[in-house]
């Protein structure tokens, strides 16, 4: 597989044995996304889904030298770029919502705001302890009609609603408790877990996974 890459604070793309990892490469500005990282994204996602040898997609953030591990700050909105690409980002959720490969959302820090629409949109979700969803008033503006669906799909409607009106952070040990994450796990285990997960989805009959995976979401979407 070929992805051309601009930028050494792109994410990074990773494969081995049938696992290809997507890494966000901003540490030192929370991870915050920008419309090259989701352009970058979008095109990495087509490349992942044409490869047969590709079974599994784990999403993740570097969070190295982070004080408090941040998976992502969000979608960053500069004087260049004021309003965002509001579009840009939905797209890339759906995109990834839609990949053939199972995919796996590593969150190894913190989310805020509409980059929750990315952790949602996997198929699989795991966490490192201590971690948490923020979702601040002031972000609501990038949040989608379909970014709103994934959470109340997920959180339910009361949980939805204690997240985006309450303005309180929602712990991932309770978000686990809600089935929303397969696993939270020691910051210390976190790495080898997520391997082991891996591994044992990309072990499996890919095109029995894929028929699974494709009848779960008509199910949940019909």
């Amino acid at each position: 597989m070929t992805v051309d890459i601009a930028s050494p604070d792109l994410p990074l793309l990773t494969y081995a044995s049938g696992v290809a990892t997507i890494r966000l490469n901003r540490p030192a500005f929370s991870n915050w996304v920008r419309d090259e990282d989701l352009r970058w994204m979008l095109s990495t996602f087509l490349v992942l889904d044409a490869d047969p040898s590709v079974k599994v997609v784990v999403l993740t953030a570097n969070t190295a030298g982070q004080g408090r591990p941040v998976f992502c700050g969000g979608y960053e909105i500069t004087e260049a770029n004021p309003r965002a690409d509001d579009a840009l980002f939905t797209s890339t959720a759906a995109a990834l919502a839609q990949m053939r490969p199972v995919t796996l959302c590593a969150l190894s820090g913190s989310v805020y705001g509409p980059a929750l629409d990315l952790v949602l949109a996997c198929d699989l979700r795991v966490a490192a302890s201590g971690t948490a969803i923020h979702l601040p008033m002031e972000m609501s503006p990038l949040h989608s009609d379909a970014f709103y669906a994934r959470t109340v799909r997920h959180l339910g409607i009361d949980g939805a609603k204690r997240a985006f009106l309450s303005g309180s952070a929602i712990t991932t040990e309770e978000l686990k408790a809600r089935g929303v994450f397969e696993g939270v796990v020691r910051p210390d285990a976190f790495e080898g877990y997520v391997g082991t997960l891996a591994r044992q989805i990309a072990a499996l009959e890919p095109c029995t996974t894929q028929s699974i995976k494709q009848a779960l979401d008509t199910t949940a979407f019909s």
